[in-house]
C-alpha cells in the first residue's frame, strides 16, 4: 500500500453519492433513512485492486450539483487523483449534468491523466420509473472515453467492481521498462 489516493465524488443532488460510499465502504444501508443533503464529507477505505493489492483511498463526498450550480469549487480539482461521477437513472437532469461536470473536470484538473468512472445509481428501479437507459449512458460515456456502470445500494457487489477498477487505475503496477537498462562492459578502442 503506497500513498493515499484522493477521489472526488460528484454528481447531481439526490443521486445517491453518500449512499454509495456508505454502502461500498462500510456496508451500511441508508435506504430507510430520510434524505439529508450533504455539504461535504470524507470517507477513507482500503480497496483491493484488480491485481490483488490493497490501496488506501480517501473519498471526498461533495454537495450535489443542480441546474444553477453545475461545477465543483476549484479546491477539489487541486486535490483530485481521480473522480467518481454519479447520476441517477431515475433523473434525466442528473444525467444531463454529466456533460457539464466532465467539462469542468477537463478544464480544471491539475494532472494530465486523471481516472474517471461514471456510476448510474438506482438501477434497481422498475422500468417505468427509469429516465435514462443504459444505451444512452454508454453512448455518452464512449464519446467521453469513460466507462459507465449501473449500480444500486441494495447490491453491494455492484458497487465494488467499479471502485476496484478505479483503485487499480489510480495505482497502476509499475512497468518493467520504466527503469533505464544498464549494461556493463568496456568501451572498444577504435
Amino acid at each position: 500500500m503506497g500513498r493515499t489516493s484522493r477521489v472526488i465524488v460528484v454528481g447531481g443532488k439526490g443521486t445517491g453519492k453518500t449512499s454509495i460510499l456508505e454502502r461500498a465502504i462500510y456496508a451500511n444501508s441508508l435506504l430507510e433513512k430520510p434524505y439529508v443533503p450533504t455539504l461535504e464529507d470524507t470517507y477513507v477505505g482500503i480497496v483491493e485492486t484488480e491485481r490483488g493489492t490493497r490501496e488506501k483511498l480517501r473519498f471526498y463526498d461533495t454537495a450535489g450539483l443542480d441546474a444553477r450550480k453545475r461545477s465543483l469549487p476549484p479546491h477539489y480539482h487541486t486535490q483530485a487523483d481521480g473522480y467518481i461521477i454519479v447520476y441517477s437513472v431515475t433523473d434525466n437532469i442528473s444525467f444531463q449534468l454529466l456533460t457539464d461536470i466532465k467539462k469542468d473536470i477537463d478544464k480544471n484538473k491539475e494532472k494530465k491523466d486523471v481516472p474517471i468512472i461514471v456510476l448510474g445509481n438506482k438501477s434497481d428501479v422498475v422500468a417505468q420509473n427509469r429516465a435514462v437507459d443504459l444505451n444512452t449512458a454508454e453512448r455518452w460515456a464512449a464519446m467521453e472515453r469513460l466507462r459507465v456502470w449501473e449500480v444500486n445500494i441494495r447490491d453491494r457487489n455492484l458497487l465494488l467492481e467499479p471502485i476496484m477498477n478505479l483503485a487499480s487505475r489510480l495505482n497502476p503496477q509499475p512497468s518493467k521498462t520504466s527503469f533505464p537498462q544498464l549494461t556493463m562492459g568496456r568501451k572498444s578502442k577504435d
